[in-house]
């Protein structure tokens, strides 16, 4: 007869063997839950978000092994959005996939110019050897404005769609993709568009460095070059899986508005400091303090009384500020920033990190 004791460890085994178990998948689940934006483009603007989701195992870097998400909006500056989005990080071995579709009108694309957007993207990435990874996406825009001249005393209608194709290679060394505590995050990447054949190429280095339990010092910068400034491609960087609006915005500069200035080439450099000031079963409540940068080099126009030629410089605006977050379980974020720079404090309300 086997002793008791030996057969109590035995029983142990069926449980040891399931704990150590990272490839099992939970059933699909249904969340559903409204939350507010803010910004000065926009104003403030009510959403409500419908997530279809599978949740990843306890030790795994990435929260969900599935999700498909849709949320809409209304904002109190006549702007609105709707977006269809899927996220899958664990669609096959080293493989994941992201596609994304919305739909919306901007109080202020550029420059206090009101637009309507269109935009779809798919990306697919293969994890190539160890942290290091290859990257595709394929983006597909359409955008629409008044163009008033002021000089020539007219206005029209500008309409502009294109498709942009992105390659970049992604060495993550993150210690998860969530609410990250530690690690480094490096992107390089080209592109090149449909109409006029305009090109670009960016890099963009993120890192996160543990002080203690609850503090983290977390900076980002980078820089991105392209053949054109007009319209989305002046705008954006399509970095991966989280494209962001240059020259301002929660993503960028928070001292400024969205897309407050554009240029063929234009930088970004962030510090910021993140501490929970108290922890609860479901989440945490912190604070955090940050230094955003954005600069440009431009060939900027003299007056036409004013001699002399064009003379390429370059421009800074910088921008200390503060904020509180709110996580809710893994990935749920919240966070309210106010900044001051370029003269003005700017209050912004987004969902997630900035980076």
């Amino acid at each position: 007869m086997i002793p008791l004791r030996i057969r109590f460890f035995l029983g142990l085994i069926p449980f040891a063997l399931h704990a150590q178990d990272t490839t099992q998948v939970y059933p699909w689940r249904l969340s559903y839950f409204p939350y507010i934006t803010a910004s000065p483009n926009d104003g403030v603007m009510g959403l409500g978000r419908v997530v279809f989701f599978r949740q990843s195992r306890w030790d795994d870097r990435v929260s969900l092994h599935d999700e498909v998400a849709i949320e809409g909006g209304y904002s109190t500056k006549d702007a609105w959005l709707v977006r269809a989005r899927g996220d899958f990080p664990r669609i096959a071995p080293g493989w994941r996939l992201q596609v994304i579709g919305q739909a919306g009108k901007e109080a202020s694309y550029f420059e206090d110019v009101p637009a309507t957007r269109q935009a779809a993207s798919v990306e697919i990435t293969r994890r190539l050897i160890g942290p290091l990874s290859v990257t595709l996406r394929g983006d597909a825009t359409h955008v629409s404005y008044d163009n008033v001249n002021s000089y020539a005393g007219t206005t029209g209608t500008v309409s502009q769609s294109d498709f942009r194709g992105r390659v970049a290679f992604v060495l993550d060394q993150r210690d998860r993709e969530y609410d990250t505590r530690s690690g480094s995050l490096v992107q390089v990447g080209g592109y090149i568009t449909s109409s006029k054949r305009v090109t670009g190429e960016y890099v963009l280095v993120s890192g996160w460095l543990p002080l203690d339990k609850t503090t983290r010092l977390t900076a980002r910068a980078g820089v991105r070059l392209t053949s054109s400034n007009s319209g989305e491609l002046g705008r954006t960087l399509p970095a991966w899986e989280d494209g962001l609006v240059l020259g301002g915005g929660p993503q960028s500069n928070r001292a400024l508005p969205v897309a407050a200035r554009i240029e063929k080439k234009m930088y970004l450099v962030s510090v910021e400091i993140r501490h929970d000031l108290f922890t609860f079963p479901g989440g945490a409540f912190g604070v955090l303090a940050f230094v955003d940068g954005s600069g440009l080099d431009c060939d900027c126009i003299r007056l036409i009384d004013t001699p002399g030629p064009i003379v390429p410089t370059s421009e800074w605006t910088f921008g200390p500020g503060a904020g509180v977050s709110l996580r809710l379980l893994r990935n749920a974020i919240l966070t309210a920033t106010i900044a001051h720079g370029a003269g003005a404090t700017r209050v912004y309300v987004s969902s997630g990190w900035s980076w």
